[in-house]
């Protein structure tokens, strides 16, 4: 039994030898330059489990493939996971060099090359849409910047800051939510001085529908970039959206101190002014037909309780009506001053010019209802000494928003149209325009006008 104990053990000895003299012949053939060989004598040599934990083993395997990346000759020998493999190799060198015998070239050298060699894998990967592969052969880069004592990569811009930021990019191209939030929360831990990954972080929560947290990152972004222009619109867009027209108005007052000249924020507070007044409109329309509603049903009520309080609501309703429609007038005139605040920052501004011929022509709705009013009962002579004085004025309001129009008019058919995407702008404000001020020649009723505004309309179709 001894005998074949000794026997047994001297052929394991003699196994351990082998696979040594694998890596001794790895070293050989590099030195060589005979790489094919070199590259399966030491892929042979860390599979196998004698020497797959030997430092000297891993130190040659590094070499190779380092030799094989630098030197064009060999690109025949260099796997599609190169990189992969020569910073697992660095890893694995130093894991296993108790004695710091390679610590010169695979802890202060080589791993820095890997995070190179991965770096532009991980861009490579970006350019053709793999973003998972991208994100991972960036993760090694960051692996590696702990070795990096000297900051040898951030000094040429492989910082952790910048990588996260690569990391985060791919993670919201691949739409992977989770992953992009944690990079981008990173990067506001580092302190990443850029406004959009904190527009971007608030983009993913309004993506989840999570409106409260959405708010959270454009607060904080607002916090660190109080005057930057791209975080006030996201946060009037949110507010917008959820119909907080107060908080959005104080929103773009305060946006508007920091930047008095924005003529966009103004066009955006002109536009919530707009609303506000076609809405109240519309309310107050509601309350006036409820308040006729009420009072005819009180003239047939036979019940006295009850036809006082019918006549009491009829009342209230029509009070209602009435205050709707002054504060109606009141945003109206806010949205005509920002309106007009916004051509005299930029003359060009399209939207500006036809909003405030719509907001014009609105005017004449009240004067309309008088005209509406006026009893027709009363003697010819008496109908045009009431009607000609608010025709007048309507005529007179109509041109004003004509001449809005106009401006927007020339505007637009001086756009360009020499895209699809051009040409599809211009002719839908060419279409819109024209339709208003179809509109306008017909209520001033001149009606030469309005078709030949008609035609040229329909050459927009």
């Amino acid at each position: 039994m001894k005998k074949l104990l000794l026997a047994a053990l001297a052929v394991l000895s003699l196994q351990a030898f082998a696979q040594k003299s694998m890596v001794e012949s790895a070293a050989i053939y590099l030195r060589n330059a005979e790489m094919e060989d070199a590259k399966k004598s030491i892929d042979a040599a860390i599979e196998n489990p004698e020497t797959k934990t030997d430092a000297k083993a891993w130190f040659y395997y590094v070499a190779i493939l380092d030799t094989i990346y630098r030197n064009p000759a060999y690109e025949k020998l260099a796997d599609s996971d190169l990189a992969e493999k020569f910073f697992n190799g660095c890893k694995k060198c130093i894991e296993f060099d108790a004695k710091k015998r390679y610590e010169y070239y695979c802890k202060d050298n080589a791993i820095l090359n890997s995070a190179f060699m991965c770096f532009n894998k991980g861009i490579s990967a970006y350019d053709k849409k793999d973003y998972k592969a991208a994100i991972n052969y960036y993760q090694m880069v960051l692996d590696v910047i702990p070795y990096d004592k000297n900051e040898v990569l951030k000094t040429n811009n492989l910082s952790e800051k910048n990588i996260y930021l690569y990391m985060a990019y791919s993670a919201i191209q691949l739409s992977d939510n989770p992953k992009a939030k944690i990079y981008l929360q990173k990067l506001m831990d580092l302190n990443y001085d850029d406004h959009l990954i904190y527009m971007q972080m608030a983009n993913i929560y309004l993506e989840e529908t999570d409106t409260t947290n959405a708010l959270k990152y454009i607060d904080l972004g607002r916090g660190k970039f109080s005057s930057n222009k791209d975080l006030i619109n996201q946060e009037l867009n949110v507010y917008l959206a959820m119909g907080r027209q107060d908080i959005l108005l104080t929103k773009l007052d305060l946006a508007l101190e920091t930047n008095p000249d924005d003529f966009q924020l103004f066009y955006v507070r002109g536009s919530v002014y707009d609303n506000s007044a076609n809405d109240l409109i519309k309310k107050a329309k509601h309350s006036r037909d409820t308040a006729t509603t009420l009072r005819k049903k009180a003239q047939t009520e036979k019940v006295p309780a009850k036809k006082t309080a019918l006549t009491t609501a009829a009342a209230d309703y029509q009070k209602l009506a009435s205050d709707q429609l002054i504060i109606s007038k009141e945003s109206a005139a806010k949205a005509e001053a920002d309106y007009k605040k916004v051509v005299e920052l930029n003359p060009d501004y399209i939207d500006a010019y036809y909003n405030l011929g719509a907001l014009t022509n609105n005017k004449t709705t009240e004067v309309v209802e008088k005209i509406n009013a006026i009893p027709v009962s009363v003697t010819q002579a008496e109908y045009d000494k009431r009607y000609n004085p608010l025709k007048k004025q309507k005529d007179e309001i109509l041109n004003v928003a004509l001449g809005y129009f106009k401006q927007a008019l020339e505007i637009a058919e001086a756009k360009s149209e020499d895209t699809p995407v051009k040409k599809n702008e211009k002719f839908a404000y060419m279409r819109d325009i024209l339709y208003s001020m179809q509109q306008v020649y017909a209520n001033l009723d001149n009606e030469k006008m309005a078709i030949e505004t008609k035609k040229k309309r329909d050459l927009y179709e």
